[in-house]
């Protein structure tokens, strides 16, 4: 298999540790990505918490060191089906505008016109959905779907729940079975992908920057490595031209591409693999606080 690694929410997603700063997750990422000669990672950005806390400023910097590129998550993170569209686009723009102060730091801020779409979600209206992919193409920017997906963000709170309540065995719960659920992921991707296409595909995997990503990304990375993927860039596996298609389909809920395709085109998956073993509401559960009466 061919896979591009991506990672979303710079520089900030999900709670800190005490002790810990984004730098520090940053690099932990970074590390990983460079101890398995991963070439090319775009980190998907935005501005909110640098508007809120400037210093963090550092973390995208740390990122375009590394050699690696940034693209467009909008700057407030906002879900498209909740403000306007012109609001959306107005905050793509504004996130542009301030990738753009970072040129002087590396010119991989020339390849920022690449953007992902906040929570997986593209429009829930035809007219909302039309505008802004028009925005986005005139202003030549590249969609960055996402085909694998094993809800990491849901494994970071579980971890950092965890740490806090000093549940050293629901940590070693989480260390023992993140690996074998990425892994399913990826194999039921790939499934996927061949059921509708009829072959494999350049694949794109989402993941965030992220305490327990920091943590295990280096072990899942070589995990996928042993198994026979192959990583390319995120410029490479969208040349595949399965990423031409435009699923034209209208949701909430958040869709990663080959799920968009398989409810637009109503495709039969009995028999297909589960993509995951363990459900988000599971992982919620995990170190939960307990409630009062």
């Amino acid at each position: 298999m061919r896979m591009a690694v991506t990672v979303d929410d710079l520089p900030a997603h999900g709670e800190l540790l005490p002790g810990v700063s984004r730098n520090d997750i940053a690099r932990g990422v970074l590390r990983a990505l460079k101890n398995n000669g991963i070439r090319q990672v775009y980190a998907f950005a935005n501005g909110t918490d640098i508007a809120d806390e400037p210093e963090l400023i550092e973390v995208p910097r740390l990122w375009l060191k590394a050699g690696y590129p940034l693209g467009n998550h909008t700057f407030s993170h906002w879900n498209i089906n909740a403000v306007g569209a012109a609001e959306y686009i107005g905050d793509i723009d504004r996130m542009d505008a301030l990738l753009r102060t970072l040129l002087p730091v590396s010119p991989e801020v020339e390849r920022r016109r690449v953007f992902r779409y906040p929570f997986l979600e593209e429009g829930a209206t035809q007219e909302r959905r039309d505008a802004i992919r028009t925005h986005l193409f005139e202003s030549q920017y590249k969609i960055a779907q996402v085909t694998i997906d094993y809800n990491d963000w849901a494994w970071n709170d579980a971890y950092t729940r965890c740490v806090v309540q000093h549940d050293q065995p629901s940590i070693a719960w989480l260390k023992a079975h993140i690996m074998a659920e990425a892994e399913r992921s990826v194999r039921a991707s790939s499934s996927l992908a061949k059921l509708l296409f009829g072959h494999d595909i350049a694949h794109i995997l989402l993941i965030h920057v992220g305490a327990f990503d920091a943590l295990m990304l280096d072990s899942i990375l070589k995990d996928f490595r042993a198994r026979g993927v192959t990583f390319v860039t995120l410029d490479e596996a969208l040349t595949d031209p399965v990423y031409q298609i435009d699923p034209g389909y209208l949701y909430e809920g958040g869709r990663g591409f080959l799920e968009q395709i398989v409810e637009a085109r109503h495709v039969d998956t009995a028999g297909q693999p589960e993509p995951t073993m363990y459900a988000v509401a599971q992982l919620e559960k995990v170190c939960k606080a307990p409630t009062g009466n």
